[in-house]
Formats: structure tokens, C-alpha cells, sequence
């Protein structure tokens, strides 16, 4: 009788594991097919890569909290208006600047009684001064292939991809059936507090609510996580929060040196916290969707294993945790990023100090990561406080549910630019302006369509940033999808996804 319900246990488990593998990711989809290549109805040539490449020689520089190049974001306003007229010049759509250079557009939609969304980018970039440059950051060169320069891929090219959309609505004459809003900030790179935070609490004070919020983040990736395209939607991001360890100690004459100085203890902190990682969260955040979405992607075994996470969730961790760009999905990240200590060659100092950033995965607070980078350091010495850094501290937002009608919307818009490929929710690793829009909606999402392949992401606040001519083509008609899809589908979820049970 023992061995008969063994028997019995391991033939309904391999069951189970046979049906699931089988069932998992495959749920009931309606959407457009499209021909190989996508459908890109909108032609996008020589003139469209200029716009882009003359933005990107706007040198929109954040560099911190209120520090930000306000003649350059004033030039990229008066271009807009300048390469756009028709936006500004048409009578069902707005335009207003808020906080003297960030942008709110409002489109007004045929049908009032349909909830708006929002499409949001933002107009400034980060510095670019690595020698290790090819070209130079801010000349817009284009070659046969790439358009190259700061912001071509954060995000500029989204920024205008949504321009480009528009001047043709405004130049059509014909509103949309459903309305919606564009939003860009100005200083998203260094925490969007005049741009995006002063937008969000303008529109909440008018009463509007979106059906659905996209901002940049997750991508489209190429052999990343299975073989071929992937778009990967953010349906929440991580928190940040920015530390200070310091450390005060006697300082001396560099000729009779101490066994310890406050340089040195500080050096051994920091390699300590970033040779130890925090703990990772896998099996119980977003990752485990994302996977399952793609199961059906991944060949054989792995089709298995991601089919059948409840069984085999730590051999999954432990894959993903072996790699840095999986590795930062499943866990709160740690960069030591500033090190300030000495005054002079001989002159040992007394005082040192570190900035730490950390990327906060969302089942984690802030009193964890504290908790857990002190228990690290192991020396009641080193101070470890929140920095008032430039750019404030946030904690993750709440996750959006992917089994609704903005999701549906984007995921469409996706597989018909980019040839039907596997969409999944994903946890969005960066931090954006959408994080300040929670209040107006419970669907907010991330996502840049472009496609990126290894390596690809160094190019983010890196050095010799570009897009493909062939990418920015499909970003700018994945924004005339969104529209379209907007309009075609009512408040009807276009694709549908069962739970799974088992």
C-alpha cells in the first residue's frame, strides 16, 4: 500500500508538471496579425532622423536638483513648437508649460464619456563625459545605420517618437475617439520634483483619472532572457534610496600613520557591502509572472522549469541571481557611487564619507536595507544615514495588474510593431516619473519600444548612446498603435490571460 501511494504521488506530480509545461503562457490572445517585419504604416525617413538627431544637440543637462541647463530645456521648447506647429496650432489639443519648461498636452477624444490616458517621456538627459566616447555626445551624428548622442535612447527618442504621432493626428484635422494627455518633464533625471511631481499634483487638483499611464523603462530585448524578441512592460518599478556612511576619526601626519584611519575603515565598509548581496526575492514578486508569460519561448528543458516554479523555484533563483542583468529583477541592488575623504598628499584624514545607491526591490522597505547594509559593515563606527542627495528617496510604487484594458492596449501595440513577439509584465529595474502619477491610476506602465540586445544597456547614462534608424522607426509607430488601439477597442480587454491554478 506504501509503495502503491509513492507510485501513485509521483506520477500525479510528473502530472502535473506535463500540464503545466504544456499550459502555462498559453492564454487566449485577440490581436491584429501582422506580416514579418511588423506593421509600421507610418513611413519614417531622413526627416524624422533629423528631429531627432537636432534634439539630441540640445544639451538638456540635468546635473542636480534645480540644476539643470534651463536655457537648453527653453531652446528644446521653442523647437517643439518650431518642428510640431501643428500640435500647437490645432484647436483640440492644448498646450501648457508647467514649471516654466516641462510640457502638458491635452488631445481631446470624440467620445467624453471614455476615461483618458497618459503618455509621458521626459526632456532632459544626464552628462556625458566619458573619454571613452566615440563621437561626440551632443552632435546628433548620424551615420548609415545609428543616430548617435545623449538621450537617442533616454529618452529623446520617445519624446518625439509621441511628437511625431501627433503632428500627424493635429495635421489629419480628426480627433481621436478617446482622449488622452502627453506629459514631459524636465528633470526626471534628477527625481522629476519641478517637472513630473508639480504635473501629477496639477492633474490630481483637476479631478482627472487615466484608464492607463505609459512611461518609459522595461524594453524590448533580444536573446536576454529567452532566444529572439521579448518586450518586457514594467507594471511597478524598484524604490530608491540613497545612503551616507561616514566615518570620524583622529587624522595625523602622513609620516607616523595609525594602524586604522577613517580612509581605511570606510575603504573595508564599502568593499564589504558591495561584495555581499542582499537576499533575492524570487518566487514571490513579479519575476514569477514574467517567466511564466515566457515559458512557452524558452526551449526545452528550461520550458519546464519556468513552467513549474512552484517545484523548482530555487534552481530558478539561483540562475537568475548568477547573472547581473537577471540578478537586479530578484533583489535591492547595491552601487557605491561617491568617495570623499583626504585634503592634502600628507595629511592622513579624520573623516571620510561614501555615497550608497540602492535600487529597492519592492518587498523590501527601506528600514531592511538599513537593518541589512548595518549588519554587513559589522562596525558601530561607520554612520549610515539617508543622504539628502539630489535626487530624493522613493519607495517602490504599487504593482499594476497586467490583466487589463492599458495592458492589453500596449501589448498589442508591441506585437504589431514588433512581429508578434512574447509580451510579459515585468519589475522595472529604474526609477521614472511615473512613480509620481500613482495617485492617478491604478494602471501604470513602463515600457520603451525599442529593442536591445546584450550589451546594449551599458549605452544607458553611458558612453556612446545610439538608436538604430530601424528602432526609432518602430518607436514612432508604436505610438500611432497605441492611439489606434485606444480607439478601436473601447473599454473591451483585447487579451486575456487565465489564472493558473494548479
Amino acid at each position: 500500500m506504501k509503495s502503491y501511494i509513492i507510485g501513485s504521488a509521483v506520477v500525479s506530480l510528473f502530472a502535473i508538471i506535463a500540464l503545466r509545461t504544456v499550459w502555462i503562457g498559453t492564454g487566449k490572445v485577440e490581436r491584429d496579425l501582422c506580416g514579418e517585419g511588423g506593421d509600421t504604416p507610418i513611413d519614417v525617413g531622413s526627416e524624422h532622423f533629423r528631429r531627432l538627431a537636432a534634439a539630441i544637440q540640445i544639451r538638456t543637462i540635468s546635473r542636480g536638483a534645480d540644476n539643470y541647463n534651463k536655457s537648453a530645456l527653453v531652446e528644446l521648447n521653442e523647437f517643439l513648437r518650431r518642428e510640431y506647429s501643428n500640435v500647437f496650432s490645432s484647436l483640440f489639443i492644448t498646450s501648457e508649460v508647467i514649471s516654466n519648461y516641462s510640457l502638458l498636452l491635452k488631445v481631446d477624444g470624440e467620445d467624453v464619456s471614455l476615461e483618458p490616458y497618459l503618455l509621458m517621456s521626459h526632456m532632459d538627459v544626464v552628462p556625458a563625459v566619458s573619454p571613452e566616447w566615440t563621437v561626440d555626445p551632443f552632435a546628433g551624428h548620424i551615420d548609415d545605420e545609428f543616430i548617435w548622442g545623449r538621450g537617442a535612447i533616454d529618452v529623446k527618442n520617445t519624446l518625439l517618437g509621441i511628437m511625431e504621432v501627433l503632428e500627424l493626428v493635429a495635421k489629419s484635422g480628426q480627433r481621436p475617439r478617446r482622449p488622452f494627455y502627453v506629459a514631459f518633464g524636465h528633470d526626471e533625471e534628477v527625481g522629476g520634483t519641478h517637472g513630473a511631481v508639480r504635473i501629477a499634483a496639477l492633474l490630481q487638483q483637476r479631478g482627472v483619472r487615466f484608464n492607463f499611464i505609459l512611461d518609459e523603462g522595461m524594453a524590448v530585448t533580444e536573446d536576454v532572457l529567452v532566444p529572439g524578441l521579448t518586450a518586457l512592460v514594467g507594471v511597478t518599478e524598484k524604490g530608491l534610496l540613497t545612503l551616507k556612511m561616514s566615518i570620524n576619526m583622529t587624522g595625523g601626519h602622513s609620516s607616523a600613520p595609525r594602524a586604522e584611519s577613517a580612509l581605511s575603515v570606510l575603504s573595508r565598509a564599502v568593499t564589504k557591502l558591495s561584495q555581499t548581496p542582499h537576499p533575492h526575492y524570487f518566487s514571490h514578486g513579479v519575476e514569477v509572472d514574467m517567466l511564466e508569460q515566457l515559458a512557452p519561448s524558452f526551449p526545452l528543458p528550461m520550458r519546464v522549469v519556468v513552467s513549474n516554479i512552484w517545484l523548482f523555484f530555487p534552481l530558478v533563483g539561483w540562475i537568475m541571481a548568477d547573472s547581473s542583468e537577471t540578478a537586479a529583477i530578484i533583489r535591492t541592488t547595491t552601487a557605491v557611487t561617491i568617495f570623499r575623504s583626504g585634503i592634502k598628499a600628507n595629511v592622513i584624514p579624520g573623516y571620510a564619507e561614501a555615497i550608497v545607491n540602492h535600487r529597492v526591490h519592492p518587498l523590501e522597505t527601506f528600514e531592511d536595507v538599513i537593518r541589512r547594509d548595518q549588519e554587513i559593515v559589522g562596525d558601530d563606527r561607520v554612520k549610515i544615514e539617508e543622504a539628502g542627495d539630489d535626487m530624493p528617496n522613493s519607495t517602490p510604487p504599487p504593482v499594476s495588474s497586467w490583466r487589463t484594458y492599458g495592458f492589453s492596449v500596449i501589448s498589442k501595440a508591441a506585437k504589431q510593431v514588433f512581429n508578434n513577439l512574447p509580451v510579459a509584465p515585468a519589475l522595472c529595474i529604474g526609477n521614472t516619473d511615473a512613480r509620481h502619477y500613482s495617485a492617478l491610476s491604478d494602471n501604470v506602465y513602463r515600457f520603451t519600444p525599442t529593442i536591445f540586445k546584450p550589451g546594449d544597456t551599458k549605452r544607458f547614462h553611458g558612453p556612446n548612446e545610439r538608436i538604430s534608424k530601424d528602432n526609432y522607426a518602430r518607436t514612432i509607430n508604436f505610438f500611432h498603435h497605441i492611439i489606434r488601439n485606444a480607439d478601436g477597442s473601447g473599454d473591451k480587454v483585447t487579451e486575456t490571460v487565465p489564472e493558473h491554478d494548479l
